[in-house]
């Protein structure tokens, strides 16, 4: 499972968000799509999921455990993560990359 609650992300010590209060929760099993404009937030929201990003507020949680309570790496080895564009393999399907 994943939850966010009450995310923020700011890169100018709060004037202005990438991400600004989002919640949500994905139950195992489930899939989720973040749909949106470009700069609308998803990819920062993925990089925050795994730690690349450090929220400025709010909680995540992944298998029931805050991300910022756990080394990064071994967070990363544990979730899926695809690069967008320039880590696809066009001759692979989905699944395959």
């Amino acid at each position: 499972m994943i939850e966010l609650t009450s995310i923020q992300k700011s890169f100018d010590d709060g004037h202005s968000f990438a991400v600004a209060d989002t919640s949500f929760i994905v139950s195992k099993g489930e899939f989720l799509g973040l749909v949106g404009e470009s700069g609308s937030g998803k990819t920062t929201t993925l990089k925050m999921i795994n730690r690349l990003e450090e929220p400025s507020s709010g909680t995540i949680i992944v298998n029931g455990k805050n991300i910022l309570d756990q080394n990064p790496e071994s967070l990363r080895r544990n979730i899926g993560y695809v690069f967008q564009g320039i880590g696809l393999f066009p001759h692979h399907t989905v699944a395959e990359n």
